[in-house]
């Protein structure tokens, strides 16, 4: 491809924090081909999208503004004149279609599982049964005529200040630089695949009295998708832990997050968007209690993820938030088998010999 076929980019990412994340790699290489990215973001998404240095241009799809006419009329504004070069639309049916069909896209890739076309989309990339989401994005790379690289670029750059801030916020807390402590994430985008309190509380005591490691709590400062309150979340969790932890629950945004996962030496989670920013950009190894979704698609990606899962007869085929028994199945997971997961992955005496101390 010649450099600046695609001089004038649209990214339509709206879909989860784990889901912008997949698609980076595609960006940077877009960015490195001499593109000019604009990214369409949920509100939820816009603190990360700023983080990432291949996008130019944010533009934040307001709630007000979801469906028809409003939406039709956001995506007019949204192309202007002239449109675009290309429209990558890794959102989902209906509102990012609208949103490709106003674009004026020279070429508009969508997504999609075999079988299935829209007219306003120029390409079609299908979905491959079982194939992990950042690897169909790694092809749509190379589908554009770009070199596939040799490892994914998920390079965030971290705003003046924020690590300064992270030092002053655990130096408050009596943490020093050698700390390593462990995060615990007790939420997740939607609650019905959050493993219970309870459990994270006693799995948190056994952690912190095997490793010595003191217990962060961390939740997100807004309500989740579902509407629920992580600080509420964070903080039952810490009133039913027997040992000392810290409550960070609504403490940090996206830039402090990824700059205190970065220091700890494990993340304790469900499916969720900050299991993508722990494990993918901030390389901190990862235990979750993960509701049985395709776990080859939605995995996060990197060196260390361990996944426990309950081996529900339906796991192949899971409707995950679409499924009126999902919390069930995620209750199923028992402390024993996160505790046992770790120990035998993560915690492993080699592991741990090898990296010169104890986690």
């Amino acid at each position: 491809m010649k450099k600046n076929a695609y001089a004038n980019v649209l990214a339509l990412n709206l879909g989860g924090i784990g889901d912008f994340v997949s698609t980076m790699p595609v960006l940077a290489a877009l960015k490195a081909a001499g593109s000019y990215i604009t990214s369409v973001v949920w509100p939820a998404q816009e603190e990360l999208a700023r983080l990432a240095p291949p996008v130019d241009r944010i533009v934040p799809l307001p709630k007000e503004w979801e469906n028809d006419p409003e939406l039709s009329l956001f995506g007019r504004a949204l192309a202007g004149k002239f449109g675009y070069d290309l429209v990558l639309d890794f959102a989902f049916m209906p509102r990012a279609g609208v949103l490709t069909r106003e674009a004026h896209g020279r070429r508009t890739v969508g997504f999609a599982l075999e079988g299935e076309s829209y007219r306003w989309y120029t390409d079609i990339f299908p979905n491959v049964a079982g194939e992990p989401r950042l690897e169909r994005n790694l092809r749509l790379i190379e589908q554009l005529g770009l070199a596939r690289p040799a490892r994914p670029d998920f390079s965030v750059k971290l705003p003046v200040g924020t690590e300064r801030r992270v030092t002053s916020l655990l130096e408050s807390h009596g943490l020093g630089p050698h700390a390593q402590p462990i995060a615990v994430h007790p939420g997740s985008g939607n609650s019905v695949r959050n493993w219970p309190a309870g459990r994270f509380a006693e799995l948190a005591d056994r952690l912190c009295a095997h490793t010595g490691r003191p217990v962060l709590l961390l939740g997100g400062r807004d309500t989740t998708y579902d509407g629920n309150d992580e600080t509420a979340l964070t903080g039952r969790v810490r009133s039913l832990m027997r040992s000392p932890a810290i409550d960070l629950g609504g403490r940090l945004g996206t830039a402090e997050l990824l700059a205190l996962l970065r220091r700890c030496s494990l993340f304790v989670g469900n499916n969720s968007g900050p299991a993508h920013l722990a494990a993918t950009l901030a390389g901190a190894p990862v235990l979750l209690a993960w509701a049985p979704r395709n776990e080859k698609i939605w995995r996060p990606w990197g060196n260390e993820v361990v996944l426990a899962s309950a081996g529900a007869d339906c796991a192949d085929n899971c409707l995950l938030n679409r499924c009126a028994k999902i919390r069930e199945c995620v209750e199923l997971i028992s402390v024993e088998q996160m505790f046992g997961n770790y120990l035998a992955t993560i915690g492993a005496p080699g592991k741990i010999a090898a990296a010169g101390g104890s986690r």
